[in-house]
């Protein structure tokens, strides 16, 4: 049980704000301290039955001395306390302003009279000394000049009755999900681990190899992994696969208010669905290949002769591999002809012949909090395999650099997205991947995903070192916009180890050896591996990424490791 103290002198809507924010954890009891026997906010407090005390300035401090708090949140408590009160506990503070500005009483009316066309709220440490103490957060506002000082009041006390509950949530330690089983999931789940702001971390549907890393959910049903989530009184869930998304995982959670890292099921359908993505990039021009789509098997012949280099891709999910890819027309036929059939069931019952594209491909990983969009560098995705089958993925790098006219193309594209986003009203914070194609002429969007990749992931969280719970956390709320990317020095590289014959058949429960030997360079992260009698046994296609800034270290451990089916891609050096 977290006990955490709220100060307050008057009105105390911040009060009632945070309270209610909270209503539903049962591990946190709050109180209320004020130094106003006549303030408003006892009446809030007694209405929301939280306990209140009413002191003067000496009985504070004898107060404090013999209270301990998990957090002291003042909202709104006009008295400032002496160096001796602050040390006793951990004193945050919530400003109408963007401190350094304004100081002091009478914040807003100071911007308003002054005609600041930008104003906003910071969080604070509490010090001695007034409005001085360490930033923790600040939200800006753009403002309207034709407010009147009421409405420039209640635009600011919005923002505060929204942020600062939010903030609280991250201070007091935040209990995490992350649900799937991949080496992406393995590298989030690592990550978060890692993060100072981790209360607890827990895990749905992880494989053995990164299962030590937090508490395991087993669930029956996504309302009852909800429900879990709930009890556990779990602050965010970060969805991994796109099943989970399809599938409506996310918007069963929104219904209980938990915080999700996953677009709905009707934005899922960027990835789930070929053809809608296609309408939609048409809808704010942006540029893609063109296409036709079919469903029949009598048309084959009539929409395969549209196109110079036909390439195919089932309409629905295919687990990364439902492009095909020849040269040879008749392979193309054959093929299509048993998408059409089910070879992905419904997912390719519906398919999209395409023209086929050349040029440079690039990954764009960019979150979206509702509000803001930011973007991470960017990555490159090898998934063909020597045979040129497509896989899920088998090597990526991160960064990727690129010359100054593709950046400027790259900018322009970066702008319809945003436009793209901003105008369908998307508020489901989620991670969208922009799967792109450098021609001689311009940037083309080959597919959407609305999760982070794999091995994409494995370098890029590898490459960015901010904390990264705090980047899904600020994701979550709005807050992307205080987010400050910091890169590593060197790229970062990841190679896939797969079992021989991915992407078709494997074997499965193959021994793999001389693991916890590798040195010390590389991080490994599994993908389809279980664990019997410590033991480690292969159970799919892709087994494990090894990730590190110096390639040659990866491929040192690669040949290390004691697996009869080991097969690998050797990238150019």
């Amino acid at each position: 049980m977290k006990n955490i103290l709220i100060m307050s002198s008057k009105n105390g809507s911040n009060f009632e704000a945070i309270v209610k924010y909270f209503k539903n954890r049962n591990d946190i009891n709050f109180k209320l301290l004020t130094d106003n026997k006549d303030a408003y906010v006892i009446k809030r407090a007694k209405k929301l039955g939280v306990e209140y005390f009413c002191l003067n300035k000496d009985e504070i401090r004898d107060f404090f001395l013999k209270n301990k708090f998990d957090l002291v949140i003042m909202a709104g408590f006009f008295k400032i306390l002496d160096k001796g009160t602050i040390e006793t506990n951990t004193f945050i503070n919530i400003h109408p302003s963007l401190l350094p500005k304004y100081k002091g009483l009478n914040a807003i009316e100071h911007a308003y009279v002054n005609n600041d066309l930008k104003t906003g709220i910071t969080i604070h440490y509490a010090n001695e000394f007034v409005d001085e103490g360490e930033i923790i957060f600040q939200k800006e506002l753009e403002v309207n000049p034709n407010w009147n000082l009421w409405k420039f009041e209640r635009e600011v006390h919005k923002l505060e009755h929204y942020y600062y509950p939010r903030i609280i949530e991250k201070l007091l330690g935040l209990n995490v999900l992350v649900v799937g089983g991949g080496a992406r999931e393995h590298v989030i789940a690592q990550k978060i681990k890692e993060s100072k702001l981790l209360d607890t971390l827990y895990l749905a549907d992880c494989n053995d190899g990164f299962s030590s890393l937090g508490n395991k959910i087993e669930y029956t049903n996504y309302q009852n992994l909800a429900l879990q989530a709930k009890k556990r009184n779990i602050s965010l869930v970060i969805v991994g696969s796109e099943e989970y998304l399809a599938g409506g995982l996310v918007d069963i959670l929104n219904k209980y208010n938990i915080k999700a890292i996953g677009p709905n099921k009707k934005i899922a359908k960027l990835e789930s669905s070929k053809l809608f993505a296609k309408k939609m990039m048409a809808k704010y021009k942006i540029k893609t290949a063109p296409y036709k789509k079919i469903t029949s098997i009598n048309k084959i012949d009539k929409y395969l002769s549209y196109f110079k280099n036909p390439i195919i891709k089932a309409d629905g999910l295919a687990k990364g591999k439902g492009v095909y890819l020849s040269d040879d027309i008749n392979s193309i036929k054959k093929e299509l002809l048993f998408y059409l059939n089910g070879k992905f069931g419904k997912s390719s019952k519906t398919t999209l012949i395409e023209e086929k594209l050349f040029g440079e491909e690039l990954s764009l990983f960019s979150f979206w909090d509702g509000e803001n969009l930011l973007h991470f560098p960017l990555c490159r995705d090898f998934k063909q395999n020597d045979k040129n089958e497509n896989t899920g993925g088998l090597a990526s790098i991160c960064p990727i650099e690129i010359d100054f006219d593709t950046n400027k193309k790259l900018d322009i594209y970066k702008n319809k997205l945003y436009k793209l986003l901003q105008k369908e009203k998307i508020k489901t914070p989620f991670v969208l991947y922009s799967g792109l194609i450098v021609t001689g002429d311009d940037i083309y969007v080959l597919e959407y995903n609305v999760r982070l990749g794999d091995p994409e992931a494995q370098s890029l969280l590898n490459y960015i070192k901010n904390d990264w719970l705090e980047i899904f956390f600020m994701c979550s709320i709005k807050g992307l916009d205080s987010i400050k990317l910091i890169e590593n020095k060197k790229p970062i590289t990841t190679i896939v180890m797969t079992s021989k014959g991915y992407p078709n058949e494997t074997k499965k429960g193959i021994e793999i050896k001389n693991i916890n030997s590798l040195n010390n360079k590389t991080e490994i992260y599994f993908s389809n591996i279980i664990i019997s009698d410590n033991r480690i046994l292969s159970n799919g296609g892709r087994v494990l990424s090894i990730v590190s800034d110096d390639r040659s270290a990866i491929y040192r451990a690669l040949n290390a490791i004691d697996f009869s089916e080991k097969e690998y891609k050797i990238l150019d050096s």
